[in-house]
C-alpha cells in the first residue's frame, strides 16, 4: 500500500509537529476504528482513529502502555467501507508511523496483519482480567460478567415493581471473546421466563408446594405454642415464598431460588427447570435436614406470628391448586379464635 499523503493545513492537527517514520507493534483496544470530522475546506475527509491498549518501538524493542492513539484520513465513502486499513480491536500490527505528537501517531502503512508477538498477548490478557465486561441489553438490562464465578450478573423485577431478583447466566467463561459467544443462548432463556413471568411464577411456586408442604408440616410439629396444631395447605404455602433468584444454565435450564418465608426457618426453597418444553424437574430445601430439627423445640418470633395470623386472608393464587380453600381457611380461623 502506497504511503498516504496528509494535507497541509493550519488547522489540521494532523500536520502539526510531524517527525521521522518509525515502526511498531501495535495492540489495538476494544473501539477497533472509529471516525471524526477535523477542520479542514473538504468535508469530503474524515479522520480514522484506532486507539491502543500497547505497542512495541521497533528500533528500541521497549513495550509501552499507554493510551496512544493512531489516525488517518479517509473519504466519508471510505469510512462506509473498510476506513481503507481495516485496522479491527484486539489485533495485533506491524505498522509504518510518524509521530505527531507524544501518544499521538499519524498511521502511513500497514506492513503485516494478525503478528503473533507473545509479549502484546500477554498484555491483552492481562487486560482482559481487570476489563469490566459489561453487556446491555435494551429489555433486561445491564450484565457484569464476574470472572471468579465464570457468570454475567445483574438484578431485574420481577412481579413487584419495588423489588428486584438476583440473576445469573451461568455461562461457564470468564474471558471476553469466549464469553460474548456463548452469552446469547442463555439470553434467550432468560426472555422466556421474563416474557411469561406471571406463569412461570405461579407454576414453580405451585410445584414447590406440591412437594414441599408434607415437609414444612412435618417441621411444623416441632413449634412451640398453638401453631404445631394448625396445618399449613398449599395455598397457604405458595402465599409465604418469594422468589428472590434466577440462575440461567445451559441448554435452557434454570434454577429458581425462593425465600422460605420462615416455612423452613430459614432455609431457602430451590426449584429446577427447564424452558424447552416448560418443564420442571425436582424442588428442595436448601441444606436442609428435618431430623436436625426433630431434636429441638423451635420457638416463632413475634414477626412469624403475624404472617402466620396475615395468612387467614382468602388465598389469591387461583383454582390450580386442589385445596379445599374456603373451608380450610376457616378451620384454621376456628382453631386460632380457641386458642385465644
Amino acid at each position: 500500500m502506497q504511503e498516504q499523503k496528509f494535507p497541509v493545513s493550519q488547522n489540521n492537527n494532523l500536520v502539526d509537529k510531524v517527525e521521522k517514520e518509525k515502526e511498531i507493534i501495535a495492540l489495538i483496544n476494544s473501539k477497533g476504528t472509529f471516525t471524526s470530522q477535523i477542520t479542514s475546506e473538504n468535508k469530503n475527509l474524515l479522520v480514522a482513529n484506532a486507539e491502543l491498549i500497547a505497542y512495541i518501538d521497533c528500533d528500541t524493542n521497549e513495550l509501552y502502555k499507554s493510551q496512544a492513539k493512531i489516525e488517518w484520513l479517509v473519504t466519508v465513502e471510505d469510512s462506509k467501507k473498510n476506513f481503507i486499513y481495516n485496522i479491527e480491536k484486539y489485533h495485533i500490527y506491524h505498522l509504518k508511523v510518524k509521530e505527531a505528537d507524544i501518544d499521538n501517531f499519524l498511521l502511513i502503512d500497514v506492513l503485516e496483519r494478525d503478528i503473533d508477538n507473545e509479549l502484546l498477548k500477554k498484555t491483552l490478557k492481562e487486560c482482559e482480567q481487570k476489563a469490566a465486561i459489561v453487556i446491555e441489553e435494551p429489555d433486561l438490562g445491564k450484565f457484569i460478567l464476574d470472572k471468579g464465578l465464570k457468570a454475567f450478573l445483574s438484578k431485574i423485577e420481577w412481579l413487584d415493581s419495588k423489588k428486584q431478583i438476583d440473576i445469573s447466566l451461568n455461562i461457564g467463561e470468564n474471558t471476553r471473546i469466549k464469553a460474548l459467544e456463548k452469552v446469547g443462548a442463555f439470553f434467550i432463556t432468560l426472555e422466556k421466563l421474563v416474557n411469561n413471568k406471571k406463569e412461570w411464577d405461579k407454576k414453580l411456586k405451585i410445584y414447590a408446594a406440591e412437594n414441599l408442604v408434607d415437609l414444612a408440616n412435618e417441621l411444623r410439629k416441632n413449634l412451640k405454642g398453638m401453631f404445631k396444631f394448625i396445618k399449613i395447605w398449599k395455598w397457604h404455602f405458595i402465599q409465604r415464598i418469594e422468589l428472590i433468584r434466577l440462575e440461567i444454565n445451559s441448554n435452557g435450564e434454570f434454577v429458581a431460588t425462593f425465600d422460605d418465608g420462615k416455612l423452613f426457618v430459614g432455609h431457602k426453597i430451590v426449584v429446577n427447570g427447564n424452558v424447552n418444553g416448560e418443564l420442571i424437574n425436582s424442588a428442595i430445601v436448601e441444606n436442609f435436614n428435618i431430623e436436625d430439627y426433630k431434636k429441638v423445640e423451635l420457638a416463632l418470633s413475634v414477626n412469624d406470628e403475624k404472617n402466620e395470623n396475615v395468612s387467614n386472608e382468602a388465598p389469591t393464587i387461583d383454582s390450580d391448586i386442589n385445596d379445599k380453600d374456603n373451608t380450610e381457611k376457616w378451620v384454621i380461623k376456628m382453631v386460632l379464635e380457641n386458642f385465644k
